[in-house]
């Protein structure tokens, strides 16, 4: 089981997010904002972080580099493709299933 930070400023989406990854036996913390995920890194002990790239006050990839000692899934829509073209973390594509996601959270914790 990870402790996963999933951030996105779709609070129905996030919730979605969780409720699969929760099913899946992982524990997990929601943010709406890219601000509002430094606060919960400081708080608390994660090993994972889903991030939406665009999302209001800190993109998710400049989040990501701001982390450099917990791995990263992002996720962008089209709108997003400019800022993930090359960027260092495993990119998911919106929309994607539930399983993807999983395979991604995988292969990454």
């Amino acid at each position: 089981m990870a402790r996963i930070l999933v951030a996105d400023d779709n609070r129905q989406f996030v919730d979605m997010l969780c409720a699969t990854l929760e099913d899946a036996g992982h524990d997990v913390v929601a943010a709406y904002s890219g601000l509002g995920v430094g606060d919960l890194i400081e708080r608390e002990q994660l090993d994972l972080l889903v991030l939406d790239v665009l999302m209001p006050g800190l993109s998710g990839d400049a989040v990501a580099e701001r982390t450099p000692g917990i791995p990263v899934l992002l996720m962008t829509g089209d709108s997003g493709d400019q800022f993930v073209h090359s960027v260092a973390w495993p990119v998911l594509r919106k929309p994607f299933t539930e399983q993807q996601l999983l395979d991604a959270v995988a292969a990454l914790i």
